[in-house]
């Protein structure tokens, strides 16, 4: 066992165990290749099979090499809030960022990643806060030294769904699709 696995499962431990909101929010752990060349921050935790499938299809179809990823949450509880009788996702509120940005933080220095993918306005947030993911959109910045492409999240693709035309999903999705093949033309790039 490697000594990273070691210590993503200690962070993992510590993710399922924290009661810092009080809640009793389920909770989505770390997960991946603890030495992998890239990280994948997604916005917050979800448990809408959907969008899980969709991310998941999304990486199947990439350039990137699926053995040489981590995936983390922005926020690791999937934030709900009751709408008529149903629970659906919220935003996660500002508290619950910081409260889950130490194990962003410590997953970060675990796997120290050659780049990072960052999707959706909450894990823009993680490190610029009060940012607007619209103007960061289809960047490349660099956090803590790390080269870090900036692009919405595939949870934010079905939460526009009700607002966009067709062809205006497509291009989100090509646009998502089109950072994580930037990604793997980067790790190609620095392997030479």
């Amino acid at each position: 066992v490697l000594h990273s696995d070691i210590l993503v499962d200690k962070l993992n431990n510590l993710i399922i165990n924290c009661t810092d909101c009080k809640t009793d929010y389920e909770k989505k752990i770390y997960y991946g290749n603890s030495n992998a060349n890239v990280m994948i921050i997604n916005d917050s935790a979800t448990n809408n099979k959907e969008v899980i499938k969709y991310f998941n299809d999304l990486l199947k179809i990439s350039e990137l090499d699926l053995n040489d990823i981590f995936i983390v949450n922005a926020v690791s509880c999937v934030t709900t809030r009751k709408d008529r009788n149903d629970l659906v996702q919220r935003i996660p509120s500002r508290k619950e960022c910081n409260n889950c940005k130490c194990f962003l933080n410590q997953a970060i220095k675990i796997v120290n990643p050659r780049i990072i993918i960052s999707l959706g306005a909450t894990a823009l947030n993680q490190f610029i806060p009060g940012s607007n993911l619209l103007e960061y959109l289809n960047t490349k910045q660099v956090f803590n030294g790390i080269p870090t492409l900036i692009n919405y999240s595939v949870k934010d693709l079905f939460d526009l769904t009700a607002y966009k035309s067709t062809q205006e999903i497509e291009d989100i999705s090509c646009s998502i699709l089109n950072t994580f093949n930037e990604a793997a033309k980067y790790i190609e790039f620095m392997k030479e």
